[in-house]
Formats: C-alpha cells, structure tokens, sequence
C-alpha cells in the first residue's frame, strides 16, 4: 500500500527553522574562535602554544576548545610524555573551513580599504 505522501521527504518544524548560515556564523563568531582555528590551520598545537600565540586566558580557550571539539572541528590527542601534555588539531571538517577563510580574505582584498595610517 502506497501513502501519497514520501516519508523520504517529510520534514520537521525544527527543519525549517534551520539555518545553516546561521549555524556555521553561531560557531565561528565565539570570541577567539577564529584565532583559534587559524593558529591549528598550521598544524597540532599544545594548550599553551595556543593559549601563548593568541593572549588567550585559559579558561576561555578550554571553552572555546570544547565547543570545537563537540562541533567535530577539532580533536583532543592526550601525548604520552613527560610531563603529559594535550595536543588539538583539526579535523577533516575544520580544515575545509580554510575555503571559506580563504574567500573571505580575498573578498576583503578586494572591497576593503587598509586602515589609515595613524602616524
């Protein structure tokens, strides 16, 4: 028996009311977050290289840490040494934000003025 409506197509009230511009914006514009991203764009750093390259206070960069973590941006890796230390890179899903990185920067190469000099 065949409905006349496709289950494979039906949506919920939440998914209407998402956005994922909106989303990706929400993630992206947590204070320190972009510094944070673009710091790991060059390869695994410690807490506190992350912490020291940025004047980030650490418990803002553990939270900003965490919610990058639980998005899938980032990875926590415990490295055995002594003493132990915690090392975060980028995933797979925070590396191809480098495109939008990327488009942004030349957007602004081409429609932003450099700041007038103040000497």
């Amino acid at each position: 028996m065949t409905s006349s409506r496709d289950e494979r197509f039906e949506t919920s009230e939440a998914d209407h009311l998402f956005c994922p511009f909106n989303a990706t914006l929400d993630l992206l514009t947590g204070r320190w977050t972009l510094h944070i991203l673009q710091t790991l764009m060059s390869g695994p750093k410690r807490f506190n290289e992350i912490a020291q390259i940025n004047d980030i206070n650490p418990h803002t960069l553990r939270k900003r840490l965490g919610d990058l973590e639980t998005q899938g941006v980032v990875t926590r890796t415990v490295v055995r040494a002594m003493p132990p230390n915690v090392e975060y890179g980028l995933t797979e899903k925070g590396y191809a934000l480098n495109r939008v990185f990327e488009e942004i920067a030349a957007w602004g190469r081409t429609y932003m003025e450099p700041p007038a000099d103040r000497s």
